[in-house]
Order: C-alpha cells, then sequence, then structure tokens
C-alpha cells in the first residue's frame, strides 16, 4: 500500500466520523509511547502510521456489546479455570486416599492355609493374614514399654542391693 485512503478504512470501520476518532486516538496513543502495530516507514507521520493500523484490521473501537461479550468470555474463562483447578485438587485427593488404602491393605491368607504350608509367618491380632503396619506398631510400642520397664525394675533392684550392702558395712 503505498497510499493509504479513506475507503481502505472504512472497510474496517462502520462510518467516517468513528473512523476519524479512531484515527484520533490511535494517533494519541503512538505520539505518548505506544509501539506501532503496524511497519513503520522512515518519514510517515504518526496519522499516517494509525490509518495503516486501521486499515490491517489492528486497531478498532469496542462498542459495548463487544465490552459485554469480552467481560462474558473472562468469566467463563475463569469459571473454567476455577471447575479445572477444584477437579484436579479432588483428583489429588482421590489418588491420596487411594496410595492409603493400598498401602494398609495387606493380603489376607487362612488360617488353615498357614497351618497346612508349616510357615511361621506372624499373625495379626484376630488370627488371620500376615501382620500389618497397625499391628507392626502396636508390638514395638509393648516391645518397648516392656524393656523400659525391665530397666527401670533391674535398676531399682540394683538400688536395693546397694542399700542393703551399705546398711550392713556401718
Amino acid at each position: 500500500m503505498a497510499r493509504i485512503t479513506v475507503e481502505d478504512c472504512l472497510e474496517k470501520e462502520q462510518n467516517r466520523f468513528s473512523l476519524v476518532q479512531l484515527a484520533s486516538k490511535r494517533t494519541k496513543q503512538i505520539l505518548t509511547g505506544a509501539k506501532p502495530l503496524v511497519d513503520v516507514r522512515r518519514g510517515n507521520k504518526a496519522v499516517v502510521n494509525s490509518l495503516r493500523e486501521i486499515a490491517a484490521g489492528l486497531v478498532r473501537f469496542k462498542t459495548e456489546e463487544d465490552l459485554a461479550r469480552e467481560r462474558e468470555e473472562e468469566e467463563k474463562r475463569l469459571q473454567a479455570e476455577l471447575a479445572l483447578a477444584a477437579e484436579q485438587e479432588s483428583i489429588a485427593e482421590e489418588n491420596i486416599f487411594i496410595t492409603k488404602a493400598v498401602v494398609a491393605e495387606t493380603p489376607s491368607i487362612d488360617e488353615s492355609s498357614v497351618e497346612e504350608s508349616g510357615d511361621s509367618e506372624p499373625m495379626n491380632e484376630d488370627g488371620a493374614g500376615t501382620v500389618g503396619e497397625d499391628s507392626v506398631e502396636a508390638v514395638t510400642e509393648s516391645v518397648a514399654t516392656e524393656e523400659s520397664s525391665e530397666e527401670e525394675s533391674s535398676e531399682s533392684e540394683k538400688s536395693t542391693q546397694a542399700n542393703s550392702i551399705e546398711g550392713s558395712q556401718f
């Protein structure tokens, strides 16, 4: 396009009045430092560059309908993002729950099959299956409690013996 004409711009804008307003606003934006959207040729004025942008369809007025449509699209996009985030969060929670359930599950073996095979696998509290994590923790805690009570009783016996030895020396 060697030369920009009003007819070129009117293809993109409805009437001459709105074309003049749009060109004026865009020219002011370019003069205040906005980057041109088209290839800037040396020697062209800001008005010519703004008219080239209008003819290319890169700049146009937004009507109330356009603004309302954009707001609706933005709201729909935000709602879709929120729904997606909630869905991903629920999937993550389900995966965590399933993972915990899988870790907690242990294969159960009948008492009769254990007796027949002669294996000496530890049994859980109800006598069926292998010992689960909860049972192991309970056994570990009870063993630790027994060991600490044994240590306390042996220490008290030692102190009693020491007291009796000291008493006999006087």
